[in-house]
């Protein structure tokens, strides 16, 4: 028994020492082996060992990816009574890790791991497992994640087990910037399981955690953060509450990398943060939203789902209003975005009792096709007026209506199709408003009798019945009248104030040229935009129009409409009314015009100061302006207004204007 014990002292105090200075004097070799085995540089500074059988690494790197000031491996009692030398426990001192992590979750030092232990085997693993723990001191842990930021964590422990590593740190601090956006997370602990050798995150904690979100220089204050994958193959989640003012506002997000996908949920949201990638002239100081958002990518095809509502939101954009128009709405949205289409399951936007909702596909490239569908649910007139913005109603707030009305409308788009056919537009109205009471701004009913107009140019006067220069229906002839109908609005007798397949034909122009080349305006319209609203191209302003247009319809016989418009358009520099631009054009009154100056008025309608510039320049018709007018000279043939005798002569007949309508302006 003596003997076995001196021999197990011998071997336990005999074999470590051997075993160090045999190690010791192969260094350098030990560095060329690493060095080879992780396929990076490898440098070992020191090798030293004690009579425990622990044996100290000093100055220890792995290229650029590890190093350490020390690395020491310690050897149990048990072992090295049993002279067995595997190390129970390895402590590594002032470690640096720089880890750079690729978009698909590999990273550097995985694929160094990989090298370095893919060739274990299963004795390997199984000593593996007899390695307590991996005691990390006073060291620093840096990864950069492509797309996300930098991590950064410190007091890292590692307890090996059966199935790779578990991770255990101290103070962990997340930073990551996307153009204006800058997010700064910190978590005061956090837990892991390292899967080994593919070096995998399984299941990940972390809690205790505050942060900030910086965008354009706002600021917005995380709290309560904690962050977790509770299931292996699972989704990141993230719980956090924003500080909005002493309220705390839970936020969470879900980050599935299984199928590509973030789901991100919030209740009463401050959006003042996202100021700096708002869009110009949107206004989020006091937008809040609530609700739930997720985006997946499929292949190619990027997926957009929204649940929720906003308000506080204002937006100050010319193409919206001439003042800024505060918005809240709920929010229902599926649509998919691909190379090559659109798709909108559904978009569905519901402000007060306005619901609205919208599908189709639109296939983008050459040529351009598509279908959408809008519906708007029945609601009280009433109702559906009170939702749109005080902005946004204008002259038209203090109207009064019953009723209820709702509609849908469909679009098809093919431009493959001849010219002429390229799109198809659709409307159908349920129910019917009455008006109870018009305010004085929108009081299409003083149409009917003399009032004082404001013109294009700022001027005003006095317009209608018994006014000077009013030109009634009688005074009109009517090859004059119907030039600006086959001009303007070939349906003008047959429609209630829209032509919906002129709006389509002026859609089609402008998709053809990708440009707003036309507009789809009727008489009835245009007369409207005239007499009570401004001359902005605006949303409210097309609102505004659209109903005062009902409501002119309603009120006014066709005659009257026409009448008043063609004593108010404009026709020329300072120039409005048929009986004043036949005068000043020609020195004539409207009854003495032929059938081409007749023509020529109608052309000139669209662009009245354009047109105007051009023949004065030409000191005469100019070529474009003379292609107008033979233009408008098929369109009142076609629509039987002149005879085939009227209209061969008039292509040819001689254009005269007055020595002053053509002065040059150069």
């Amino acid at each position: 028994m003596k003997k076995t014990l001196i021999a197990t002292a011998v071997l336990a105090i005999g074999a470590p020492i051997g075993a160090a200075t045999y190690v010791h004097a192969r260094t350098a070799e030990l560095a060329d082996h690493l060095g080879d085995a992780g396929g990076v540089p490898a440098r070992i500074g020191h090798i030293d060992a004690d009579l425990t059988g622990a044996i100290r690494l000093t100055d220890v790197a792995l290229g650029d990816l590890v190093s350490a000031d020390a690395l020491e491996a310690s050897v149990s009692l048990e072992s090295l009574l049993a002279g067995d030398l595997h190390a129970d426990e390895i402590r590594v001192s002032q470690p640096r890790v720089n880890v750079e992590v690729s978009a698909d979750g590999d990273s550097d030092l995985a694929r160094l791991a990989r090298r370095m232990l893919g060739r274990g085997t299963t004795g390997a693993r199984s000593q593996s497992t007899r390695l307590r723990r991996i005691v990390v001191s006073s060291g620093s842990l840096t990864a950069r994640i492509a797309g996300v930021g930098e991590l950064s964590a410190d007091g890292v422990e590692l307890v090996p087990d059966s199935g790779g590593v578990r991770v255990i740190t101290g103070a962990v601090k997340v930073h990551g910037a996307s153009g204006p956006i800058d997010v700064t997370l910190a978590f005061s602990r956090s837990a892991a399981e390292l899967a080994m050798p593919q070096m995998k995150f399984q299941r990940v904690l972390a809690v205790g955690g505050s942060g900030t979100v910086i965008a354009g220089g706002r600021a917005l204050d995380l709290r309560e953060v904690a962050a977790g994958r509770l299931a292996a193959k699972g989704s990141l989640e993230i719980h956090a509450a924003i500080d909005d003012g002493g309220i705390a506002r839970p936020i969470a997000m879900e980050v599935s990398p299984k199928d590509a996908s973030v789901t991100l949920r919030g209740d009463r949201i401050p959006l003042r943060a996202l100021a700096a990638v708002a869009p110009r002239g949107i206004d989020l100081e006091r937008a809040r939203a609530t609700g739930t958002v997720h985006i997946a990518r499929k292949g190619r095809t990027l997926e957009l789902a929204a649940d929720g509502s906003f308000d506080g939101l204002v937006v100050e954009h010319k193409s919206l209003s001439g003042e800024p128009v505060p918005l809240g709405a709920s929010v229902q949205a599926k649509i998919a975005l691909s190379p090559d289409a659109i798709t909108v399951a559904e978009l569905g936007v519901k402000v007060g009792a306005l619901d609205t909702k919208l599908s189709g596909w639109l296939r983008r490239g050459s040529p351009l096709s598509g279908q959408f569908e809008v519906s708007v649910a029945p609601a009280p007139c009433a109702d559906l007026l009170a939702s749109l913005p005080p902005q946004v109603r204008g002259p038209l707030d203090g109207m009064v209506l019953t009723g209820t009305l709702g509609g849908t409308s469909k679009l098809t788009i093919d431009l493959a199709a001849p010219v002429g056919d390229g799109t198809v537009l659709t409307t159908a109205l349920h129910g019917d408003c009455q008006t109870v009471s018009e305010p004085p701004a929108a009081d299409v009913g003083t149409l009917t009798r003399a009032t004082h107009h404001q013109y294009a140019d700022g001027s005003q006067g006095k317009v209608g019945p018994g006014a000077e220069g009013w030109y009634n229906w009688d005074r009109i002839p009517p090859r004059l009248r119907n030039a600006f109908v086959s001009a303007e609005d070939g349906r003008f007798f047959e429609h209630n104030g829209f032509d919906l397949h002129q709006i389509a034909r002026s859609l089609e122009i402008d998709l053809r040229e990708r440009r707003l080349a036309r507009g789809g305006s009727t008489i009835s319209q245009q007369l409207v935009k005239n007499s009570f609203l401004s001359y902005r191209r605006t949303f409210d302003r097309k609102v505004q129009e659209a109903i005062l247009t009902w409501r002119l319809e309603a009120k006014l016989d066709k005659k009257q409409i026409l009448t008043r418009y063609l004593n108010v358009i404009e026709l020329g520099p300072h120039v409005f009314g048929v009986g004043a631009a036949a005068n000043y054009w020609f020195d004539r009154s409207p009854r003495e015009l032929s059938v081409r100056q007749s023509a020529f008025l109608a052309a000139i309608t669209s662009e009245p100061n354009s047109m105007s510039r051009r023949v004065r320049r030409a000191g005469g018709l100019d070529p474009d302006s003379n292609q107008r007018v033979n233009t408008i000279l098929r369109a009142m043939y076609r629509d039987g207004v002149i005879s085939t005798e009227d209209f061969e002569q008039a292509k040819t007949a001689p254009m005269y204007f007055t020595p002053s309508a053509i002065k040059s302006d150069r």
